[in-house]
């Protein structure tokens, strides 16, 4: 095969980087844009960029859990937020999307992994886009309170593999706790959502609080508000708030937390289906606030083109479902005030945005 050089010209959502030979896009994996490489007849690097750097993990390139280590945390920063700029191109005006706010820990900032067994009971990650487990000793972006309890976890699966009842699967996630604690569930248990990267947590919370002090609601609609992550730090005095989520035990943890703290009510149900039960009872909203999962908000898009809430504030881990949802709500008479990148997820090609709409018709303030 003829040899062929090619410039790395952009990353995909994987963070593989992208170029094109003869018209076709090519994909080179742990590249760099700018780089130069060659990809016939065999994949080799030939002008490296300077934003490349030595990668601190072990097992880089084989654990599906990291994409971007080979990159500067600078340069891992820059190479998102250009890609979230491009998922979001036809939608929002580039003027209107801020400065990405970086987060303040890059290396052991997880507060939550998952750990998976192999048929000869290793422990590890999943490998990029398989099942084959890649066997670790600890994570390099996992809290160290995390990686400290990798081995009971070793033990545990030894013991279950070894038992009458053989699982045909085996997953462990070790959660650390706000006392300093690590829980350790066994795959299948029920758990609710939580944020894993807590410092980065905190800014998201500011720039919400922020956006609350412009827009001054007086009664705010939260959707797949989990436990009340951002509940509890948002909801002030004499603002009325109305917590939505679907996962029991979530919601139970939050009438808790509501009985001791007060400012948030709540209710058991699906987002949509919900929000429409309450617009029918009377209910009405200054701001919607909403957090869905990756793959979006597809089924409250209608409820908000039909009661027409003042202003959304959008949380989103995944541009190309907040791109499907914004199009929608674009389309529907809603205006983008701004969009605000958060880096919830260094040396992943993964990270959290924020959006603030307002209805065209509105006259809330910005």
């Amino acid at each position: 095969m003829k040899p062929k050089t090619v410039l790395i010209a952009g990353l995909d959502e994987g963070g593989r980087g992208v170029a094109l030979i003869d018209g076709e896009k090519a994909i080179v994996p742990f590249s760099i844009p700018g780089e130069t490489w060659r990809v016939a007849p065999q994949a080799a690097l030939l002008e490296p960029s300077p934003d490349r750097v030595a990668p601190p993990c072990p097992y880089f390139g084989r654990c599906g859990g990291c994409q971007l280590q080979h990159i500067s945390e600078g340069r891992q920063l820059a190479e998102k937020q250009r890609w979230l700029a491009a998922t979001l191109a036809r939608v929002v005006f580039p003027e209107k999307i801020r400065p990405p706010i970086p987060s303040p820990k890059h290396w052991h900032y997880r507060r939550r992994i998952q750990l998976h067994v192999g048929p000869k009971g290793e422990v590890g990650f999943y490998a990029h886009r398989s099942r084959e487990v890649v066997p670790i000793d600890e994570c390099r972006i996992a809290d160290p309170a995390l990686n400290a309890k990798i081995l009971e976890v070793k033990r545990r699966a030894q013991t279950a593999l070894q038992g009458p009842k053989k699982p045909a699967s085996l997953t462990f996630e070790l959660t650390l706790q706000e006392d300093g604690s690590v829980e350790i569930r066994q795959g299948g248990e029920e758990r609710s959502f939580l944020q894993v990267n807590p410092e980065a947590n905190r800014r998201l919370i500011e720039v919400l609080q922020a956006a609350l002090t412009a827009l001054r609601p007086r009664r705010v609609l939260e959707l797949f508000a989990g436990s009340g992550n951002l509940s509890f730090p948002l909801a002030v005095p004499g603002v009325d708030w109305l917590a939505v989520e679907s996962n029991p035990r979530a919601v139970e943890e939050g009438r808790r937390r509501s009985e001791q703290e007060g400012g948030v009510r709540w209710r058991l149900g699906q987002a949509a289906k919900t929000a429409e039960r309450l617009y029918q009872s009377g209910e009405r909203f200054d701001l919607v606030l909403l957090d869905p999962p990756r793959g979006g908000a597809e089924d409250c898009l209608p409820v908000f083109r039909k009661r027409r809430p003042p202003a959304i504030l959008y949380v989103s881990c995944h541009p190309p479902a907040l791109k499907q949802d914004l199009q929608v709500l674009v389309k529907a008479g809603y205006a983008v005030d701004w969009v605000q990148a958060i880096d919830f997820f260094p040396q992943t090609m993964n990270l959290e945005a924020v959006v603030q709409l307002r209805d065209s018709g509105s006259d809330s303030k910005p």
